[in-house]
Formats: C-alpha cells, sequence, structure tokens
C-alpha cells in the first residue's frame, strides 16, 4: 500500500474536498490524490507539474506558509526530510488545517540507521532523513491523536483528539538505537486494516 492509497482513502471517509502536499519532487503521489482541490509546494520539483493539480507553488514551504490564507481538509508533509524542518512544517500545517482535517507524514520509519542519516550521505539505496525525530517531538502533544501506518517507508497519521499511548522520554536527546528498541510503541506502528480502531 502506498501513500497515494492512504491519504485517498482518508479523503473518502472524511469526504475531503482540499488537499496540500509538501514535496512534489517526482509527482510520484500528487497525481494519484482524487480530491476536488490539490495544491502542491515543491522550490525545486523534479518533474514540471501539469496538470496534477489545481494550483502549484514552487516555493519553500516556509515561504508558501507565510503567504497562504487557505485551509486544508487533508496535507502531506513530504518535503525535506531533517526534523527541524519537518517539525516546522508540522507546526505550520497545524495552524491550517480545517476541523476534522488529518496530516500524513511520510518516512517515520527509517529501517537501517544509514537511512536516517542527516544530512544525506553519498551512497545510499534510499533515505528517510530524522522524520521519526519530528514524530517524536509532536508526541509531546497531548492534543494530537497520532499512529504510523506500517507501509511506504511509515506514514504518520496525525489528527487533533487525545493521544493515544503517551510516552515520556528519559532525557531530550533520543539516540537511533533507542528509538529502534521502542519503534513500535513510540511510533503508535499498526497496520492498515487496524485504522479504523485508531479512528474512534
Amino acid at each position: 500500500m502506498t501513500r497515494w492509497n492512504i491519504i485517498n482513502y482518508f479523503i473518502k471517509k472524511y469526504n475531503y474536498k482540499s488537499y496540500l502536499e509538501i514535496g512534489t519532487f517526482r509527482d510520484e503521489c500528487l497525481s494519484e490524490i482524487k480530491c476536488e482541490h490539490k495544491t502542491g509546494v515543491d522550490p525545486a520539483p523534479a518533474i514540471r507539474i501539469e496538470g496534477s493539480c489545481n494550483l502549484f507553488y514552487e516555493l519553500t514551504s516556509d515561504d508558501f506558509f507565510s503567504l497562504n490564507r487557505r485551509g486544508y481538509d487533508i496535507i502531506l508533509i513530504d518535503g525535506l526530510h531533517h526534523s527541524k524542518q519537518v517539525i516546522k512544517d508540522g507546526d505550520n500545517a497545524l495552524l491550517v488545517l480545517n476541523e476534522g482535517g488529518t496530516i500524513v507524514v511520510h518516512d517515520c520509519k527509517p529501517q537501517h540507521k544509514n537511512t536516517q542519516v542527516v544530512p544525506i550521505p553519498q551512497v545510499i539505496g534510499g533515505w528517510n532523513g530524522d522524520v521519526w525525530r519530528a514524530w517524536m517531538y509532536f508526541r509531546k502533544y497531548e492534543n494530537l491523536r497520532m499512529f504510523v501506518i506500517n507501509q511506504d517507508e511509515g506514514c504518520g497519521i496525525i489528527r487533533r483528539g487525545k493521544q493515544i499511548n503517551p510516552i515520556e522520554l528519559k532525557h531530550q536527546e533520543v539516540t537511533y538505537e533507542e528509538f529502534a528498541e521502542n519503534r513500535e510503541l513510540w511510533l503508535n506502528l499498526i497496520n492498515f486494516n487496524n485504522v479504523e480502531e485508531w479512528l474512534k
């Protein structure tokens, strides 16, 4: 199952009308989304977005959010995979998320230590960055309902509500080894067939 399958599931379930994608890159996802109004944002898209969305902004996410006055039902965060930027994108997304809306965060579940190194290593097959660190940051918010679907490099779901399985970290700077040891609990990692239960 891909991130666009997951996003389309939420669009259909909640009858969402507006979608924002931060980080379109090769247009793998945006063109697959079935939503009435689609907006894409990427400062350097690898493929020119034509016909995949209603609006496209060739801007950094910071610049886009500083100019944006719209609200969105569902938002994908898949831009720069550095935790500090993902935190900024997540905080900005929460400000423009419509009531009942959903944020999807891609790359929450790195499989190996070398796929989460920042900056990106010179030789690597795939790269998740340290998005997981941003996920841990948002897990501290008591008013967010969060879980990660164990598909497509880990698709984190953020909705307003009560934090599930709240966690208390012993210290501020968690190592990757600690994360790997506690991955299932800290991510609230679930299979897609358990999504309905976690949305209750």
